[in-house]
């Protein structure tokens, strides 16, 4: 039976860096879902009269419904250490990170850890998300099996290295080459679940390494790639060392063949005009982690540079150099972290960040992030009414564009009331009154 889900909808059309009509806000909204889980039609509830007749009929109430939140970078074997104290990027992974690694060896813990991941994802609104999984097979085959249970949209992969840490987290060529032809063929047969060739980070990979990362995308076109590049200045500078044939950061992934439409470059705090022209005529996509940035004080992101060069841009939470899992939380420090440098964004562009814009990076926009006909009905049901002040503070906004960029900035986990992947509720707030 066809489901008619009614809220308050807001969702990017298009781009609105380019089109700048390109947000919608229904008041009286209907999605229209099919048994497939995707959107048969959208609009205002009375224009779907007629095509939904004979539609179960579910009424969010004073709800909006938003398109699910795509989160771009995160570290499933970090769960456990957000908020984990280090001197700078590198300090941190020695002192904090690399000792939490250690133990998704273990593989009843990472079936713990895996499971609560993937509900914390939901819990936050988010229903697509990149990731990088552990340096253990077993442990990438709990998260992947998680995330399937689940139904969220998931695109992870081995955590490879082979330098440059404690030697338990440490894979030999042929350890990596098995593992992840392991994987790619442990999420083939699921739509939902797709493979990253996951190289840690230059400093952390041999060319020999980053040489079968290549072959390993090459074998397997419909893979991604995802990395980390130019986050820190300590950072370029031991990759400067460690590949001194090379001309910069962003020419080691290329002279290795993993930048392309499906590689997704983390952070890029600190590049080059050249780099980013490169970058754009690679059509390779990047990710801004606010928090994490901030949190690790690595710089702050040129969101305009990519823009003005059209380098597709996602939204991260990094977690755990994030503190947060929330993608659209992490909305409201993006606004900040660019407010700074004196480039200003507004609801559009903020809403579209974590959602179309992320659906985008990633090569999936014909899948998610928005209400188009067609694509899988992946959205949360944020209730501005389950908190009194913020419903006051909506109240004396002028207009609804006004309320959804309060919501952005106000807006928490308290007030958000479901997640639904493919039109099925996937994680529903217990302490809120439905």
């Amino acid at each position: 039976m066809n489901v008619l889900h009614l809220g308050r909808l807001a969702h990017l059309r298009n781009n609105p860096f380019q089109q700048p009509d390109a947000l919608e806000i229904i008041d009286r909204g209907a999605l229209l879902v099919g048994n497939d889980g995707r959107i048969l039609a959208v609009g205002d509830r009375s224009d779907l009269a007629e095509q939904s007749r004979g539609a179960r009929s579910v009424d969010h109430g004073s709800a909006w419904l938003l398109p699910g939140m795509v989160d771009g970078h995160s570290h499933f074997p970090q769960y456990h250490v957000t908020a984990a104290a280090g001197a700078d990027l590198l300090d941190w992974l020695e002192r904090s990170v690399f000792p939490a690694e250690a133990r998704f060896a273990d593989q009843e813990y990472a079936q713990s850890a895996a499971a609560g991941y993937v509900d914390r994802l939901l819990a936050s609104g988010t229903t697509t998300a990149m990731v990088f999984g552990s340096q253990f097979l077993g442990a990438n085959r709990a998260l992947f099996d998680a995330a399937k249970a689940a139904g969220i949209r998931l695109i992870a992969g081995m955590t490879v290295m082979d330098r440059g840490a404690p030697e338990s987290l440490l894979q030999t060529l042929d350890q990596a080459r098995d593992g992840m032809e392991r994987l790619i063929a442990h999420v083939r047969s699921d739509p939902l679940l797709h493979y990253a060739v996951s190289p840690r980070f230059a400093p952390a990979c041999s060319p020999a390494l980053l040489e079968l990362c290549g072959d390993i995308h090459r074998a397997h076109p419909d893979s991604y790639v995802q990395t980390h590049i130019n986050e820190t200045p300590a950072e370029i500078e031991r990759v400067a060392r460690l590949f001194p044939e090379r001309h910069d950061y962003l020419d080691v992934y290329q002279h290795f063949g993993l930048v392309g439409r499906r590689s997704l470059l983390a952070h890029d705090i600190h590049a080059g005009d050249h780099q980013l022209e490169r970058m754009a005529d690679a059509h390779c996509s990047v990710c801004h982690c606010p928090t994490s940035n901030l949190y690790l004080g690595s710089g702050l992101f040129p969101l305009q540079r990519h823009v003005q060069r059209n380098i597709p841009v996602a939204i991260g939470t990094d977690i755990g150099a994030g503190t947060r899992f929330s993608v659209w939380q992490e909305l409201a420090e993006v606004y900040k972290v660019q407010q700074v440098q004196g480039y200003r964004l507004n609801a559009a562009q903020l809403l579209y960040l974590g959602t179309l814009g992320g659906a985008e990076a990633l090569d999936l926009a014909h899948e998610t992030g928005n209400f188009a006909v067609g694509k899988s009905a992946d959205y949360l049901a944020l209730d501005p009414l389950a908190t009194p002040y913020l419903a006051e503070r909506l109240d004396r906004c002028e207009s609804r564009e006004e309320q959804l960029f309060c919501l952005l900035h106000l807006a928490t986990d308290k007030e958000l009331r479901a997640t639904f992947v493919a039109g099925q509720a996937a994680w529903v707030n217990c302490g809120m009154p439905h």
